[in-house]
């Protein structure tokens, strides 16, 4: 996963699929990457994710929680925006649909 760290901002651009048998991969590499710099927020660009599971979400919850809340979603592909929806993590975390 490349990562990007600009004007306090930690920016991950996770790509393909995120579900069971990677999540837990995905999670090492973004906890590392959390707990390795200092930033005032964090931004998942997931213009390249197609697909996200349950566990993907998990993953996101707990980077949400390590980043004091301050974790934004977005250029999320309406199929992915709507697994986030029907979950409800839309109302928990700020996750922004492609071109809106």
């Amino acid at each position: 996963m490349r990562t990007e760290l600009a004007n306090g901002i930690l920016t991950m651009y996770p790509e393909g699929h995120i579900n069971s048998q990677n999540a837990s991969e995905f999670e090492r590499e973004a906890m590392a990457v959390v707990d390795g710099v200092r930033w005032a927020s964090v931004v998942v660009d997931a213009e390249k994710l197609v697909y996200i599971s349950s566990a993907g979400l998990r993953v996101l919850m707990r980077i949400m929680r390590r980043a004091g809340n301050r974790l934004q979603v977005i250029n999320v592909l309406p199929e992915v925006y709507d697994v986030f929806d029907v979950t409800g993590f839309t109302d928990l975390m700020d996750v922004r649909e492609r071109g809106r």
